[in-house]
């Protein structure tokens, strides 16, 4: 089939993708709770005459088509949701009180369900395998896959995810570090208690935390190269039990982001000294646990230039835009790529309204993105095809 009669096809079923994501978007699962959502896409897969897996990684699904003897090229999606409340007042909105898919997965799920409606109508010498991951937003859910085997036999794996910041009609591509390695930081400052009237008798944890928050954005500052951005937010604090009493113990938890992997690799003993360093400095204590979340996506070269080349091909030259500065947003498609090479790109869903930002309750995607990023992934496969032949 040639790409104009594929583009066609693609089209004549593109009102049946999009009452599918609006099902998905209206019925969104929690990370590791897909389950009614995996239920919808393998139905749909088999339906088509897909040979589909089910639970691989928990609530995963893995569909192949093909002769995979000849290698697999696969594309991954993802499927949960955010516990967010919903404020698009959309037909569709979230009928599940404090869960929304505010992060695209939906339009990524019927965007896969799309790549494999016209890809068996393809004469293909290598197979094709559509990953349907979730717990994306945990970060989990790669490993979950991989473990059970997803990677098995793939020669390459393409991934998507939609941009705000982007035109629908357009996509973005990255060279190198597409995002950020993202990382967990625990800290639990240990003070000594006392009476709210005289704190020079005690060691206030809370006043220690305010010092702690605010000198490590300031050593970040002044101690790493700016040139290699780190980010740290702390999104939780807990402590203290009385208003007349000084806090003995105060919690933080926050995330550190960070795209130069090397840098990353120390940042847990660099936080570890300087933390503690800050919480000795007014006379406490501090515990700090640092765990590493996942790796950058480092997309691939030979892919970028496929995804670049089947994008000006579908869309146009100029609306292929090439992304200077990686986001410091974490995607746990980077687990995928320390296995096998691969490359994701950005797929634009403003209007000329413009689009909430991701993981806002008002996050409204241009549903017609669904059609472009159907039509750019399914000319990179017949293109990597060609290439890999």
């Amino acid at each position: 089939m040639k790409s104009n009669q594929f583009f066609k096809k693609i089209d004549s079923f593109n009102d049946e993708l999009i009452n599918l994501r609006r099902h998905i978007h209206a019925h969104p699962e929690l990370s590791g709770l897909e389950n009614q959502t995996a239920i919808l896409i393998s139905g749909y897969l088999r339906n088509i005459g897909w040979n589909v897996t089910e639970s691989v990684g928990k609530t995963g699904v893995i569909a192949d088509f093909g002769p995979i003897d000849n290698g697999i090229i696969g594309i991954r999606v993802d499927m949960d949701a955010l516990p967010i409340f919903e404020e698009t007042k959309l037909s569709f909105s979230s009928k599940v009180d404090g869960v929304m898919h505010a992060c695209g997965h939906d339009l990524h799920i019927s965007i896969g369900l799309g790549v494999a409606k016209i890809v068996k109508d393809l004469k293909l010498n290598f197979g094709t395998r559509i990953i349907f991951q979730p717990a994306e937003e945990i970060a989990s859910g790669a490993r979950w896959m991989i473990k059970e085997g997803a990677t098995n036999g793939l020669t390459h794996i393409l991934g998507v995810h939609v941009y705000p910041d982007l035109l629908v009609g357009s996509i973005g591509i990255k060279e190198g570090s597409l995002t950020a390695a993202a990382g967990e930081l625990k800290v639990e400052i240990k003070g000594k208690s006392g009476h709210g009237a005289r704190p020079h008798e005690g060691v206030d944890a809370i006043w220690v935390a305010s010092k702690v928050i605010s000198g490590i954005q300031e050593l970040i500052t002044r101690k790493l190269d700016p040139l290699d951005p780190v980010v740290i937010t702390f999104g939780k604090i807990n402590g203290g039990n009385a208003f007349n009493v000084l806090a003995e113990k105060v919690n933080l938890i926050g995330t550190v982001r960070c795209t130069n992997i090397e840098l990353f690799k120390n940042i847990g003993n660099w936080l570890k000294y300087n933390i503690s360093s800050l919480a000795s400095s007014c006379g406490a204590d501090a515990q700090v646990l640092f765990r590493e979340i996942t790796p950058p996506v480092n997309n691939n070269s030979e892919i970028n230039r496929v995804f670049r080349d089947s994008a000006i091909k579908v869309l146009g030259q100029e609306n292929v835009i090439e992304l200077q500065k990686p986001s410091l947003g974490a995607e746990d498609f980077a687990e995928f790529l320390n296995e096998i090479p691969g490359s994701m790109f950005r797929l634009g869903v403003s209007n000329v309204n413009g689009c909430a930002p991701l993981h806002s309750s008002k996050f409204n995607p241009d549903e017609r993105a669904i059609a472009v990023g159907v039509k750019v992934i399914t000319e990179s496969i017949v293109k990597l095809n060609n290439i890999t032949t």
